[in-house]
């Protein structure tokens, strides 16, 4: 299976890029701005092992592993927890775990470690590694650039100034439409909900820290 890392400058079309992918073809995407509710309990969600994340010893230290939360904001209301980077992290950690149990999947990432420091690049690189052996991952960065190019198999570089053609590696002026359907090749995620996935819905759903009820009272 192969890791591709789509790079460019701002504006030139990187976002728009996966999008296609995902118009046209089957895949798990995450985009940017995916993110979990601020009031959720880490060790609530389901199915999910808080404990392999990088930090996660500094929250089982300061005996916060139960309590601590997201955070961000909601409604207005900002919820203190995980700083942006620990969020992301932890988005890109629990789609680990999720497609773990799978193969054959392409999984597309936007921006998935923005706002996370240098420390953790250990981490992404073996968690990427490990992906990597059973899917096909198409991902978009701002964030360490250079690391990630070295270990990708494929760079695809995209311009503002003429968006039906991409580099890829050092093939100048491939045919954007054909990059489309190289990059694109994976079976869809499937996933089995439990009563316990259904119980976490509805306490997040219905939870007055910022659920339906919250959010129906900010908006009235």
């Amino acid at each position: 299976m192969t890791l591709t890392v789509c790079v460019g400058a701002s504006g030139s079309g990187k976002t728009t890029f996966l999008n296609d992918v995902y118009k046209s073809h089957k895949c798990t995407y995450i985009r940017q701005y995916h993110n979990l509710r601020p009031y959720i309990k880490v060790s609530a969600i389901p199915n999910f092992d808080p404990r392999k994340l990088p930090y996660w010893d500094i929250y089982e230290r300061e005996n916060k592993a139960n309590s601590i939360i997201v955070g961000g904001t909601i409604a207005g209301q900002f919820m203190a927890g995980l700083s942006g980077g620990q969020r992301k992290l932890l988005i890109f950690e629990l789609i680990f775990q999720r497609t773990a149990p799978q193969s054959d999947l392409l999984i597309v990432l936007d921006e998935p470690f923005a706002g996370v420091t240098d420390d953790f690049v250990p981490f992404i690189t073996d968690r990427l590694n490990e992906m990597r052996k059973k899917h096909n991952i198409l991902l978009v960065t701002n964030d360490h650039v250079d690391t990630l190019k070295k270990m990708a198999d494929n760079t695809v570089t995209v311009s503002a100034i003429d968006r039906t053609k991409v580099k890829i590696n050092e093939r100048e002026g491939v045919d954007r439409n054909l990059a489309l359907i190289a990059m694109s090749i994976g079976d869809n995620f499937a996933y089995s909900t439990t009563n316990n996935d259904l119980k976490f819905f509805t306490d997040v759903e219905f939870s007055a820290n910022g659920g339906i009820p919250g959010i129906a009272g900010f908006t009235i």
